[in-house]
């Protein structure tokens, strides 16, 4: 079973709970972490999809009758189904990436101590996220916010995984975010120029 006070320990407490649960690590315990946050992350979206919700709270308008209530049917179990899977996949693959770079960096964890303690705040953060995406307008402002602290937790956690300074704990994760950031403005500076001579012939 899911202790649930850990993810609210993880928040309010993330230096003492990372080193308390170091050495619970086990990526089966992770894994059903991010099931359960990803189901109810997935219910909260399918609903306010069912609902004809936008991610900023008004309505999407899908239409009266039988074609709205199918679409909003189909949202809500593919939401519920998509949203566990896509919550698992994220958190691997992004613990894998972070991993590279933590061993360039001469970090000291492995790989599931670092997914671990990763997949403890990422669960509680994934249902906080999908919770204020359905709130109008401040809803988008608080994620923000979230987002912010979730890179401080981040940063935490690899620090603790790692036996690294704060330096470098921030390090393995901004330099991706750099490396990512460039590659998509060299793919998006050659789809324009590959675009202009088509756009010119027009």
């Amino acid at each position: 079973m899911i202790d649930f006070n850990l993810w609210k320990e993880v928040l309010l407490n993330p230096k003492e709970t990372f080193k308390k649960q170091e050495k619970n690590a086990d990526l089966g315990k992770a894994t059903v972490h991010l099931v359960i946050a990803g189901l109810i992350a997935g219910f909260i979206g399918g609903l306010a999809a069912a609902a004809g919700l936008t991610a900023t709270g008004g309505m999407a308008g899908l239409g009266p009758g039988i074609t709205g209530a199918g679409l909003g049917i189909i949202a809500f179990v593919g939401s519920l189904i998509i949203t566990p899977i896509v919550s698992v996949v994220g958190w691997l693959v992004g613990s894998a990436i972070l991993y590279v770079f933590a061993l360039i960096f001469q970090g000291k964890g492995n790989y599931t101590t670092q997914s671990y303690l990763l997949g403890l705040y990422w669960a509680p953060l994934i249902i906080i996220t999908a919770i204020l995406g359905i709130i109008p307008f401040i809803g988008g402002i608080l994620n923000f916010l979230v987002a912010l602290y979730g890179l401080y937790l981040l940063t935490m956690a690899l620090k603790q995984a790692h036996k690294v300074s704060t330096g470098k704990a921030v390090a393995i994760w901004i330099i991706p975010v750099i490396v990512l950031a460039v590659l998509v403005s060299i793919l998006a500076v050659g789809f324009l120029m590959a675009m202009m001579p088509m756009m010119a012939a027009i």
